[in-house]
């Protein structure tokens, strides 16, 4: 096996060839390696000096000459104004710096970034996502960004400001470059196609040799070209992994192509034998076809995004004084006013100030209805003002709001494997050694039985025995459903959730906030020494009218008696005011007990506020959580899906109690954010799958050590990072439908499987003993993976709902 070491008539760092007359070095780990320019070789010193020579040891590619790479100077990353446009400042005043990277080819080189960025002082964190050429790095407060962008320009990558339009353009690049690729292997294969029948019609009805041959030769250029063009993709990945001392599919694939045009070659050259060209172009454009369409059900849902993004406004109408000024979407800053014309996409998050209008939110919600708005309700970036203008306050500038958070996820999430997959592709690996030694075999048995269809067989064997559908069907599966949830308004954060959710046994569930609403209702009224209820109820809405307390807002509609004057807040305690030529209070046990001593309330299930004058104790009211709308039935369908339901919770254990009796659920209260999370690792120990579902910051380490996790709409942005999906509307029904989805995506996965392992264990020997030629044998691999993707595709079209 060729290593990049091995190569000695090479730069020893990037690869390339070394000039006549270039004799220039740079010693590693003791040994004077060749380099082909000055750029190379400083580079080279730089990681040697370091003491980090290992980097060349675990490489598995050559990275690019540094001076091909390209990015922004150093110098102008040292402008703040510019760096605010894209970096995010944390709340301990430290900034986040994504940056797009130019250059990285292996995981050696994440290492390498990693170990020397970590050696700056003023870099707090490094991460490094490779297969996104981003690299985020956290910088001390009033440090200059500068600095790391020259170490990565010294060590050969370009640098740049990540932004995510860059990150779709680069999808876009990538999807057109895959359809020349099929196009051409498209066109080839019909072109061969066409000689191909000819020369199998001659084989039965005859045909002049010199026009046979003619064929032949006129084949083997197309095929060439289609072969080094189109399946170059194949080769190059099967070098990569071959570089790293593994076997993938790929490895396979290339096998069987280079065999079956080395062979059809020969023949040609030769003016005798069988030839495969049809084969060859036919078994490219089918693999090519099957693997750009599951790309592209992987991507759907960022290039969805894209396009809202691309109707973003680029400048928008700030009010500044008096006046309105037209703003780069990127200047908007916090609490800005913002004027968003009728049909305009809203280009922040914000709250209305003025204006009442309806909001398109489909993409977020999946909703075709639009919602109705007015002052004091929030709306979001990429959404549309279907109706009338509104001038909102900017709650998020365009790198915080709810639109690059969605996007954000979605990327992550399309790059993360989930275990599943990993033992999949693991398995496949070992696959494709099996297969290796079957066609070996193969060869060796029809050879030393003296038979001319050795080299067929085999090749029939290599091609019909390719693992790529028992790759796809996992993340063929996953992607459609991810799809699927995200049209209904659930964000998959974590695709390993999907199927961890399948397997749930256990639902632990949060209260409040996430099975109540966050509002209160007035439940009960209990008056002393004869009070009018009715006159209660209009004090407590006198004193409470101007609170912003939760429990002030269910009194807020209800008619406030008028007489009260001189009111106040205070802090902790209540509401305080002039009646009837005294004081009047509404508030908690203690405030109430200064004027009123001896009032005790009733019971701890309900919230209760006591009314007291200066004449004595009045009365309770009881506000108590009113479930959120659906949450009986998601529950119960939950139960009935074999979940044992548990509502944990912080609160008294009377409320809980009340909460979970309604639900029919157990119920554990008074729990701590470290009680939540030792009653999950206790279910885990004891081997359940769990499910878990909460909205607050304190849920954030519980949904984060569950196996698949949930939070509801308005979640905290904490909770919404741990958590697996994300449901954006507020409907709790949507919580079965995300475990029923679960079973779908579980079901397909195991019919993708059975069907794949089930070809390749039945092809395989018919192949050996001869009965399935190589051209067969592709059809039917192309197929095969076609088949995995429809059949994934099926959860797109289907009513889990």
């Amino acid at each position: 096996m060729t290593t990049p070491e091995a190569l000695t008539n090479r730069c020893f760092h990037c690869g390339d060839g070394i000039p006549s007359g270039i004799k220039i070095t740079a010693n590693i780990e003791g040994v004077e390696r060749p380099m082909c320019c000055a750029g190379c070789q400083s580079v080279a010193l730089l990681i040697s000096g370091a003491d980090l020579g290992a980097f060349y040891r675990q490489r598995s590619e050559y990275p690019p000459r540094p001076d091909t790479q390209t990015g922004e100077d150093a110098e102008s990353f040292a402008d703040p104004d510019w760096i605010e446009s894209f970096a995010t400042e944390n709340a301990d005043g430290s900034l986040q710096v994504p940056l797009l990277v130019s250059g990285m080819s292996c995981a050696a080189c994440t290492w390498l970034i990693e170990r020397f960025l970590d050696e700056l002082p003023e870099v707090r964190a490094v991460s490094v996502q490779l297969s996104l050429s981003r690299v985020v790095v956290t910088i001390a407060p009033k440090s200059s960004v500068a600095a790391v962008v020259s170490v990565l320009q010294r060590l050969g990558y370009g640098a740049r400001p990540w932004r995510n339009d860059l990150r779709i353009s680069a999808l876009r690049e990538s999807n057109k470059r895959d359809l020349r690729r099929l196009g051409v292997a498209g066109l080839g294969m019909m072109q061969v196609g066409m000689f191909a029948i000819a020369l199998h019609a001659g084989d039965i009805q005859g045909i002049d040799a010199e026009i046979k041959q003619l064929l032949r030769i006129f084949s083997a250029p197309l095929t060439l070209f289609v072969l080094f063009y189109s399946g170059r993709v194949f080769f190059e990945a099967a070098w990569r992994h071959l570089l790293q001392k593994t076997l993938v599919m790929d490895t396979s694939v290339s096998i069987a192509l280079i065999v079956a045009t080395i062979a059809s070659l020969w023949a040609t050259y030769r003016g005798d034998g069988e030839t495969y060209y049809d084969s060859v172009t036919m078994f490219v454009f089918f693999l090519l076809l099957a693997r750009y369409a599951e790309r592209r059900l992987r991507d759907a849902d960022l290039i969805a995004l894209a396009k809202v993004d691309d109707q973003l406004p680029e400048f928008v109408l700030v009010k500044v004084g008096d006046a309105w000024e037209r703003k780069q979407r990127a200047k908007v800053q916090l609490e800005d006013v913002v004027h968003v014309p009728a049909g305009e996409a809203l280009a922040c998050d914000g709250t209305v100030v003025s204006g009442e209008s309806a909001i398109n939110e489909a993409v977020f919600t999946g909703e075709s209805l639009p919602r109705s708005v007015g002052p004091g309700d929030a709306v979001f970036a990429g959404t549309i003002n279907a109706a009338n203008a509104l001038d909102i306050q900017v709650t998020a500038d365009h790198r915080r709001s709810r639109l690059a958070m969605l996007q954000e996820n979605v990327s992550l999430a399309r790059e993360q494997k989930p275990p599943y997959l990993r033992l999949i592709d693991a398995i496949a690996a070992r696959f494709v050694g099996f297969v290796l030694m079957a066609s070996f075999t193969t060869w060796a048995v029809w050879t030393w039985l003296g038979n001319d269809q050795a080299l067929w067989s085999a090749l029939a064997v290599l091609v019909v025995a390719c693992p790529c559908a028992l790759s796809l069907a996992t993340p063929a599966a996953i992607a459609s459903g991810t799809a699927w949830l995200r049209r209904h308004g659930v964000l998959v954060r974590g695709e390993f959730g999907l199927l961890a959710a399948a397997d749930s046994n256990v639902l632990l569930i949060d209260k409040t906030g996430t099975l109540t609403e966050t509002r209160l209702e007035i439940a009960h009224t209990i008056p002393f020494h004869d009070a009018d209820p009715q006159l209660l109820i209009g004090l407590a809405a006198s004193l409470q009218r101007f609170s912003t307390h939760p429990a002030a807002i269910p009194f807020h509609n209800l008619e406030a008696d008028q007489s009260v004057s001189d009111v106040v807040s205070i802090p902790g305690k209540g509401m305080k005011g002039r009646w009837e030529g005294g004081e009047v209070r509404l508030g908690s046990v203690d405030f109430i007990a200064e004027i009123a001593p001896g009032a005790a309330p009733p019971d701890d299930a309900e919230y209760w506020v006591g009314l007291a004058d200066s004449r004595g104790f009045m009365g309770w009211i009881g506000l108590q959580e009113t479930l959120r709308e659906g949450a009986i039935s998601a529950i119960g369908q939950l139960q009935k899906a074999g979940l044992d339901v548990t509502v944990v919770s912080g609160d008294r254990a009377p409320r809980v109690e009340r909460i979970a009796d309604l639900l029919g659920a157990q119920w554990v209260a008074a729990a701590l954010p470290e009680d939540k999370l030792a009653l999950l690792q206790r279910h885990q120990g004891a081997g359940d799958c769990v499910l878990a579902v909460g909205d607050g910051f304190n849920d954030a380490a519980f949904l984060s050590a569950a196996d698949a996790s949930v939070a509801v709409a308005n979640a905290s942005a904490l909770t919404q990072a741990e958590a697996d999906f994300v449901i954006t509307r507020d409907k709790m029904t949507l919580l079965p439908v995300i475990v029923r989805l679960s079973h779908r995506v579980r079901s397909i996965i195991r019919q993708n499987l059975l069907w794949a392992g089930g070809y390749n264990l039945i092809g395989i020997p018919f192949a050996a003993i001869g009965w399935v030629p190589p051209w067969v044998a592709a059809l039917g691999m192309s197929f095969s993976s076609l088949l995995v993707v429809l059949n994934s595709l099926r959860l797109r079209r289907e009513s889990i709902a």
